[in-house]
């Protein structure tokens, strides 16, 4: 009967004691749980746990005295991994390493008066054993738990600078998704043109394993991307870096507006002093020999000064208009008539001009169109379409053209300017329209004109309520389009 006692007491402690281990947080909890357990066993004067230097790491009194012949004891059951017990000052003190996996985590110390039986003494070792099985795994997952608090530390430390950054940082993994991202990029995530443009590039770096560069305009800012190809737990991702480059674009726009703008007035300049020149030169010389002249020599001089005139009148009349478009106060007086008509009246009034330059000009538009629409303007936007188309000729082809058609698609008219000229190149084709540009030098005086007819051309025909475009191929020519409402 007192065996089996003594069985349902050691099942008793071993129970209790999981139970505890297993709520133990950390290592000091764990000790402390087998301090307690150790008392109610044994009636002890003092339980205390040395650490692996051998040094008091816990005890349950401060009163504790470890002579030199208790310290050798002690390090000798830690080099042995074996439990033993030695007399102190008339106690018997208990020595139980705790081991585990042939290290030596500490050393369990229990002082008593009493000499212990042999199961107790077992019992005790039993605990010990299982102590250094959980004082082991507890001190691992507290290191884990302090290198995790470490990084989190870093990586809170790195998330912070990145923060700081004026640009936008992510990285991306090898399916595009988003690893890492400061602020900055976090509010723009949602801006699909610039989140595709950042994937598409990170894509080719993953691709060619080249850095890549790249620039994207969204919601009106323009962006510089600069990727690069990191490996990170050997798999490859990419790192970008976004940067606002608006104000930069500004200045660079500013700078090209204002080059422009100084060809702009040279090229004016120079066309403007063309006519004047021949105007001045006839007019002194009919001045100077007037009585001397023949009736015929003296038509011929008026005839140039008077197409000079003509010329002039036609310069300071895009002047005008374009002044008109710098300030928004180009309008439209609209009317009905047969646009198919004026067609025909502008083909046949620059005949002439086409033929100085060896063009055949040509009208392949015949049944009339009526539309609603100021007829003054709309000539204006043949006469720029059909001079281009002449002055552009190729100088080498030896059939030369301008051809000229309009017609109905569904509630619009579409005018087509085709030309067999000398094309435009395609990264040209966007800016002919825009102000002051003008591909080539502007200051190749080789093509008469200021510069600026497809700006006013461009103006006129979206007042209109219309759109113009191109198709053109460099040495085969070009084609411009036209379309606008029938109206009223």
């Amino acid at each position: 009967m007192a065996l089996q006692m003594s069985s349902n007491r050691v099942y008793t402690f071993i129970s209790s004691f999981i139970r505890e281990s297993s709520n133990a947080k950390d290592p000091e909890a764990l000790l402390l749980s087998l301090i307690k357990i150790v008392q109610k066993l044994v009636n002890c004067k003092w339980v205390a746990i040395l650490d692996k230097n051998l040094m008091v790491r816990k005890s349950d009194t401060d009163d504790i005295s470890i002579e030199e012949n208790l310290h050798q004891m002690i390090k000798w059951s830690a080099e042995k991994m074996s439990p033993t017990s030695v007399i102190q000052d008339d106690l018997t003190v208990l020595i139980f390493p705790l081991v585990k996996t042939d290290r030596v985590l500490g050393v369990l110390l229990a002082a008593t008066d009493e000499e212990p039986v042999f199961e107790i003494f077992e019992l005790i070792r039993t605990l010990a054993f299982l102590s250094g099985v959980v004082l082991e795994n507890l001190e691992l997952y507290q290191s884990l738990e302090k290198q995790h608090a470490i990084v989190e530390e870093t990586m809170n430390y790195m998330q912070q600078i990145f923060n700081s950054f004026p640009q936008m940082v992510v990285v991306l993994n090898s399916q595009l998704n988003a690893v890492f991202a400061n602020l900055q990029y976090l509010e723009h995530e949602r801006e699909s043109k610039l989140v595709e443009t950042i994937q598409k590039t990170a894509s080719a770096v993953l691709t060619t394993g080249v850095r890549q560069v790249n620039e994207v305009e969204s919601q009106g800012i323009f962006y510089s991307l600069i990727a690069e190809r990191v490996e990170y737990e050997g798999q490859s991702q990419v790192l970008i870096s976004i940067t606002d480059v608006t104000n930069t674009k500004e200045l660079e726009r500013l700078k090209a507006i204002d080059k422009l703008k100084t060809d702009f007035v040279a090229s004016v300049s120079h066309e403007l002093r063309t006519p004047l020149a021949a105007i001045k030169a006839y007019s002194e010389t009919l001045l100077a020999s007037l009585s001397d002249l023949d009736k015929d020599t003296l038509n011929d001089f008026l005839q140039i000064v008077y197409k000079e005139s003509l010329h002039l009148e036609s310069l300071l009349d895009e002047l005008l208009d374009f002044a008109k478009i710098e300030q928004r106060a180009l309008t439209l007086e609209k009317t009905e008539f047969d646009l198919t008509e004026l067609i025909k009246e502008v083909t046949q009034s620059m005949v002439e001009f086409a033929r100085s330059k060896n063009v055949q000009l040509e009208c392949e538009t015949n049944e009339p169109i009526v539309i609603f629409a100021d007829r003054k303007r709309i000539r204006q936007v043949l006469i720029n379409l059909l001079s281009n188309g002449i002055k552009y000729c190729r100088e080498d082809a030896d059939d030369r053209f301008v051809k000229v058609s309009a017609k109905i698609d569904n509630k619009s008219v579409i005018i087509s300017v085709s030309d067999n000229g000398v094309g435009i190149p395609q990264e040209y084709q966007q800016k002919v329209f825009e102000k002051f540009f003008r591909v080539g030098s502007a200051l190749d005086y080789r093509v008469e004109g200021a510069g600026i007819g497809l700006t006013i051309t461009k103006e006129i025909v979206e007042l209109h309520g219309g759109k113009i475009w191109l198709q053109s191929t460099v040495n085969e020519g070009s084609v411009f389009y036209v379309q606008l409402p029938v109206g009223e």
